[in-house]
């Protein structure tokens, strides 16, 4: 199910959030939702993929989304995500099955004997109108 994977340091143009972690399901969505109003903004017809990252802090969590970009747009924050090794699950299918990918993922770590950074990854691949075709790799920095 996991595979180790080296990730290459990416800059994003996008936008943090900070949430209550209780009311991240409700939450996450809005943020989005955001990232889809700087781009309709900047005029920007496609961009892509959507990343999301997650980072707890205690009983909060630090949401980022964005979307690869070399030079910055206005509106958008300029976003170093450093490489890394991660553990990574493709999932397939409605993004629901997300929260179960998680535990998966940790499991793996803990067997493998690694260690989790605390920053994990969410990359849409695919979104459809069909929910049965979204791809979703998702990723648990891991040291």
């Amino acid at each position: 199910m996991a595979e180790l994977v080296t990730l290459d340091p990416v800059t994003l143009g996008g936008l943090r959030r900070r949430f209550a972690f209780d009311e991240r399901l409700s939450k996450i969505p809005s943020a989005f939702d955001a990232l889809g109003g700087l781009q309709r903004e900047a005029g920007l017809l496609a961009c892509g993929p959507e990343t999301a990252l997650y980072r707890v802090e205690g009983d909060e969590i630090e949401v980022t989304v964005g979307v690869p970009m070399d030079v910055m747009l206005p509106g958008f924050e300029a976003i170093e995500v450093p490489g890394s090794r991660a553990l990574m699950h493709r999932l397939r299918g409605p993004f629901s099955g997300l929260p179960q990918v998680y535990p998966a993922l940790h499991a793996a770590a803990a067997e493998q004997g690694l260690t989790p950074t605390g920053l994990a990854r969410e990359v849409y691949r695919i979104i459809a109108r069909n929910d049965a075709h979204n791809v979703c790799d998702v990723y648990l920095d891991v040291e």
